[in-house]
């Protein structure tokens, strides 16, 4: 087996949170008081030390609970909690999680001030913590479970093994046998049920993880045959999970992916420093990691994340971001460590080697939305700025315990404010804050008959496209209800990176169901300058979401006979109102919406017009000095479509057209699945083959982007001389003079393609 092999080279003790290398060359880094890197080292190291300091001061603890408004004192030295009594409405809450994990930074805290100061006093307290621990009777919470979904086993032994691996040279023959047992017995051989198995959820992924960083903390001659199996059956995981994340659709939420993967990359690092082996480390696993999280993350300068399934929008990423950046030169999590991170421990820990930051806009290449198909979130965003905004989507096959009933939600963050919220971790007592928090209700998706999905997952990505300044997602969510309905398609697009078009499309099986769409906000609602309440209703088309710095405009753009209303969840008011919008319907089996939100930083208006022929819609916006032209076929086919005056028309699926007011010029063009547009009869581009293309039509040039499926013959309109770079490589020119059109032969590809006039 190639682990028994790795295990032969195995690094002496220190080697689990640090070696004596690592120790050098923090305690130089701190000495130099440099800033070469634009992180001030000491900064971080006094506010460590103070921590460390409170730490080993301290004769008590408090441990708090917010879920259910409670803390536990804990006396030190510390003695294993006694039963604290299930909460009301709660069964076997784990009380052990918290404090297990308190436990942990505790000694991971001091033993990190002790490896850069030696100061005794830090290696006493460690001390007391292990022997402490020790004499437990047990590390999991619940007797008849056992180590079966309890945390704090595995934090208790992360923990352990920290604290021994660091002041090991410090204890006596008899303490040391003590805590090896204690770490063997308590921690690693009730991880013996977890053999074999594979199950991605977080509480597996971190019993698994402290099996390895525990064993390794304790393996040598004496006990060698004893930890080997621990360690070959969590290095078999850690393989699978790796190969399993890049294909498998579960996602439980970014905070227990946090947990999870920051457990996996404590042992990919603890494994490389034990063993010299980085295999883990460049799993390409961690290279898809970092962009789900820079994608998830809000705008402005204060860290806030998507919140889908049981999450919350403040998360501390910082051990994720500094590993990714000093391990494997992540220049954008090297952003993220400077940006948020710099006083952090794990910037201390972990920054050795930290590549020179760059920012997402220039990291990403202005690709600005992603779309993380496997998953079903995506991310439709105008940049990472302070004034930029972002939707995020879901339409998940993901059915894990930790998931909502709220496929087709999409959340909005606009320059630092969550403005359509989401209402984050479920409660897990019955009643309506728990029915709110998992259900449809409380999301911003479709109730059927005021119904809402009865099923977890179930739902798909079924078509999708990201440009520069065109982008957009579809789902398909109906099979997360019962039988009411055999289709719910809906399409964000996000449009020259200023607003959305939502478009929902609804087969209900029952031509009479009533379908109701959900808006929530912790924000103010208004009409005008009247301030919507709840239970309020209104038949204007243009409503505002008002926060403390920005707003988002929403437009009822299709069918304008609806009936909206400001709501409360009766028991949930804390999680804010919601708008209701039910769209009359006259009871047809197929119903459409299609609705607008504009972020912005004022009142500003938006002229908007639809047309419906069918499955094709025409929607013209105006907007500073602006008109957009937005065509879209709902069949998802390619057909020949024109606006109102039929002055513009292209053969595709979809597409959007700019024309600049001002002389009345084509600014930017997307068109996706299509072969032709034409504009005045004038033929601006046209293919052999469908494809997807985009464009932005400068003043002596244009930048152009296209994919395609096939081999592929592409003419554009265009003037003649030119400078042509097709992928940065210049290209060679095949003019057709009398059409006035360049004639490109493509092979299957994406291609960016800048065209300029020649300058002579």
């Amino acid at each position: 087996m190639k682990f028994a092999q790795k295990l032969k080279q195995l690094k002496p003790n220190p080697r689990i949170l640090y070696n004596d290398e690592e120790l050098k060359e923090m305690k130089a880094r701190l000495a130099n008081n440099k800033f070469e890197i634009g992180i001030d080292f000491n900064d971080g190291w006094d506010k460590t030390l103070e921590l460390a300091e409170s730490y080993a001061d301290e004769k008590e603890f408090t441990v708090v609970y917010p879920s259910y408004s409670v803390q536990l004192n804990i006396p030190l030295p510390l003695k294993q909690l006694e039963p604290v009594g299930d909460p009301p409405g709660y069964i076997e809450y784990p009380f052990w999680t918290m404090y297990s994990r308190a436990v942990e930074e505790r000694i991971k805290i001091l033993a990190f001030a002790y490896g850069i100061t030696e100061e005794k006093r830090f290696a006493e307290k460690v001390k007391e913590y292990l022997i402490g621990l020790s004499s437990f009777t047990r590390w999991f919470e619940f007797p008849l479970r056992g180590a079966e979904g309890n945390l704090s086993n595995a934090h208790f032994t992360l923990g352990a093994a920290i604290g021994y691996d660091a002041i090991m040279h410090l204890l006596s023959s008899s303490e040391k046998n003590t805590i090896k047992n204690a770490i063997l017995t308590k921690g690693l051989q009730p991880f013996r049920i977890d053999f074999n198995n594979h199950d991605s959820h977080n509480i597996i992924a971190s019993k698994q993880v402290a099996m390895l960083i525990g064993s390794l903390a304790i393996l040598d001659s004496d006990c060698k045959d004893e930890v080997e199996p621990f360690i070959f059956n969590s290095c078999t995981y850690i393989s699978n999970y790796l190969d399993s994340r890049m294909k498998d659709p579960d996602i439980e939420g970014l905070l227990y992916l946090n947990v999870a993967a920051r457990h996996i990359l404590m042992a990919a690092d603890t494994y490389h420093r034990s063993t010299g082996d980085d295999e883990f480390l460049q799993h390409p696993y961690f290279r898809f990691l970092p962009d789900l999280f820079m994608y998830s993350l809000g705008t402005g300068g204060k860290v806030s994340f998507v919140n889908f399934s049981d999450s919350f929008y403040s998360l501390d990423i910082s051990y994720l971001m500094a590993i990714l950046a000093s391990k494997n030169q992540n220049r954008v999590a090297s952003w993220y460590v400077h940006k948020f991170s710099e006083s952090h421990l794990e910037a201390l820990l972990h920054t050795n080697n930290l590549p020179k930051p760059l920012e997402p806009e220039i990291y990403y290449e202005n690709r600005c939305s992603h779309i993380f198909s496997t998953i079903g979130w995506a991310s439709l965003r105008s940049g990472w700025k302070d004034h930029d905004h972002l939707i995020a989507f879901n339409s998940s096959g993901s059915a894990k315990n930790h998931n909502h009933f709220d496929q087709n939600n999409f959340i909005l963050h606009v320059a630092g404010e969550w403005l359509i919220t989401n209402p984050g971790y479920q409660d897990y007592v019955k009643g309506p804050r728990r029915d709110f928090t998992i259900g449809t209700i409380g999301h911003n998706s479709m109730l059927v008959n005021g119904k809402g999905q009865s099923k977890l997952g179930k739902s798909k990505f079924v078509d999708s496209y990201t440009s520069d300044s065109y982008s957009f997602v579809c789902g398909e969510a109906a099979g997360a209800y019962d039988k009411s309905i055999s289709q719910w398609e809906r399409k964000i697009v996000h449009i020259d990176n200023s607003y959305y078009l939502i478009i929902d499309k609804v087969v209900k099986e029952d031509p009479g169901s009533v379908i109701s769409f959900l808006f929530h906000t912790t924000a103010q609602i208004y009409i005008g300058d009247k301030n919507m309440l709840p239970g309020e209703k209104t038949e204007e088309t243009h409503i505002r979401f008002a926060g403390d710095k920005a707003s988002v405009s929403l437009y009822n753009c299709y069918p304008k006979d609806t009936k909206k209303s400001v709501e409360q969840h009766k028991g949930a008011e804390e999680y804010g109102a919601y708008l209701q919008i039910v769209p009359h319907d006259e009871e047809q089996q197929l119903q459409y919406m299609i609705t607008m939100l504009v972020p912005e930083a004022s009142k500003n208006d938006c002229a908007n017009s639809l047309i419906r022929n069918g499955s094709l819609f025409h929607m013209e916006v105006s907007r500073q000095g602006i008109t957009d032209h937005i065509l879209v076929n709902e069949e998802r086919k390619s057909v020949w479509q024109k606006n109102s005056n039929g002055e513009i028309g292209f053969l595709g699926e979809q597409g959007w057209i700019s024309i600049q007011n001002n002389g009345n010029k084509l600014s930017k063009l997307s068109v996706v699945n299509g072969n032709c547009l034409k504009i005045k009869e004038e033929t601006i581009f046209r293919s052999s083959e469908d494809m997807n293309i985009s464009a932005h039509i400068y003043s002596r040039g244009a930048k152009i982007h296209i994919e395609l499926l096939k081999t592929t013959q592409v003419w554009f309109k265009t003037p003649q001389p030119m400078d042509l770079l097709v992928n940065n490589k210049e290209h060679l020119i095949t003019y057709q003079t009398d059409e006035g059109m360049l004639e490109l032969h493509l092979k299957p590809g994406k291609y960016e393609i800048m065209l300029s006039e020649s300058i002579s």
